[in-house]
């Protein structure tokens, strides 16, 4: 590494964490976590959701490809566009159509906490402000964990994230850009949030309390994004993707709102698409 790339690193740091506290400083991570949220949630409620998600992206997937695969030729990006957002519809109103069968508190108080007044517009301005104080942190513990990988393992060219990869692929083209932002930036945040914010957060919450309960939401929210085909990269993206899903954690125990994370997660995805789709070699996990 030169002199300039570990400066950058520093700086980077030293900006992140001057963030930080100014943000605490204005008390942004002040909060009360012995609120009460009871949820009437059950290990099988937990589960169900999950198994629709594996389920159609496992199952429907080939299905999918069988009866896609004639109208493209050979594949490529046009087919993986439209099987990502089937996928992912499909998925999400899966798990809507759950929703509809179990008691309506469920669903409901996993979306807000009962005991406090809504308050999107709230909402929305507290996500902005949490990705104001996250973005400049995951990009440095990106670029730190990328520095590692090249000192430890001498490699200095990670490959791309999967979803960073299908991202660049569509964007020559305007209509597997829009399903690829649809998908990306709308219908991941709400499936992913609802899954694991949502259901598996409030899950843990019931027994190990709020701070235990997005520690761990996060290390499995981070390893759900390994893959084998981001080989070393996975380093980088988990490690930086844990950092991100703290903060989403936190936001939604904090504002006691599903819509508070899913703001802050669209919001970093669109960010970091229109990073990727202006400046190119920055990556920004996804």
């Amino acid at each position: 590494m030169s002199f300039n790339e570990v400066a950058g690193i520093v700086f980077l740091g030293i900006v992140s964490f001057g963030i930080l506290w100014f943000g605490k400083y204005k008390g942004f991570f002040r909060w009360n976590p012995n609120r009460n949220w009871n949820n009437p949630l059950t290990l099988i409620h937990l589960l169900i959701p999950f198994a629709i998600y594996f389920a159609v992206a496992y199952l429907l997937a080939p299905l999918l490809i069988y009866l896609l695969l004639p109208h493209f030729d050979h594949g490529g990006i046009g087919l993986a566009s439209w099987l990502n957002f089937i996928i992912s519809a499909s998925i999400l109103l899966g798990i809507w159509i759950y929703s509809r069968t179990v008691n309506p508190q469920i669903p409901s108080n996993l979306w807000r906490n009962q005991n406090l007044i809504a308050n999107y517009q709230e909402d929305f301005i507290f996500a902005f402000y949490a990705w104001c104080l996250s973005f400049p942190l995951v990009l440095f513990v990106s670029q730190l964990l990328e520095s590692f990988v090249l000192i430890v393992f001498n490699q200095a060219k990670l490959p791309d994230q999967i979803a960073v990869y299908f991202v660049k692929m569509t964007f020559h083209d305007p209509l597997y850009f829009f399903l690829a932002i649809l998908t990306i930036v709308f219908i991941a945040p709400l499936i992913e949030e609802t899954l694991f914010r949502g259901l598996l957060q409030s899950y843990i919450r019931k027994y190990r309390g709020p701070r235990e309960a997005i520690f761990i939401t996060a290390l499995c929210f981070s390893f759900f994004h390994f893959s084998p085909e981001q080989g070393l990269g996975n380093i980088p993206i988990i490690g930086s993707l844990f950092i991100l899903a703290l903060f989403l954690g936190f936001i939604y125990e904090k504002q006691g709102s599903l819509l508070a994370s899913v703001s802050l997660h669209s919001l970093f995805n669109a960010i970091s698409i229109l990073n990727l789709y202006f400046l190119g070699k920055v990556q920004f996990p996804l």
